[in-house]
């Protein structure tokens, strides 16, 4: 295991805090990371890496890392909610692309350029990339939610 973190750029950018020194680092939380998702194709897409260690699956973790995990999840989720009202939250956890536990939180609205009711895997669309000065606002509005 110690070799696969070395190789994973989540693992590296947690212990090298570099997140912290990005515009899209939200908070560190119990045992995640929150950042804003550099694509913001749905406006406060953010991902919550778990942070204590490297890990693929939720069942790797001990029992109350898990329950912490959850708790950070909703927390954040609850957060990104009260900005945005979106129509519903989408919560994606995959790790396809990127194998290290860490969730997708994505505010879905009616006017998504992906429609509604499909998921925005899998479909074709332009990413939206910010000025940093916009991830900073999409920051100090979650954060200003956080409980």
């Amino acid at each position: 295991m110690a070799e696969r973190m070395h190789e994973c750029v989540f693992c590296k950018d947690i212990a090298a805090r570099f997140e912290r020194k990005r515009p899209q680092w939200i908070a560190d939380l119990q045992v995640s990371t929150a950042i804003v998702c550099s694509n913001q194709i749905c406006r406060g897409y953010t991902i919550l890496i778990y942070n204590k260690a490297h890990h693929t699956e939720l069942f790797q973790l001990e029992r109350e890392n898990q329950v912490a995990y959850m708790e950070d999840l909703s927390k954040v989720a609850r957060a990104i909610y009260d900005v945005y009202r979106p129509h519903k939250m989408n919560y994606e956890l995959l790790g396809n692309v990127v194998p290290h536990l860490h969730w997708h939180i994505i505010p879905r609205r009616e006017a998504d350029p992906i429609e509604l009711h499909w998921p925005i895997w899998g479909k074709d669309y332009t990413e939206v990339r910010l000025a940093d000065s916009e991830y900073r606002e999409i920051v100090r509005q979650i954060r200003a939610h956080l409980l």
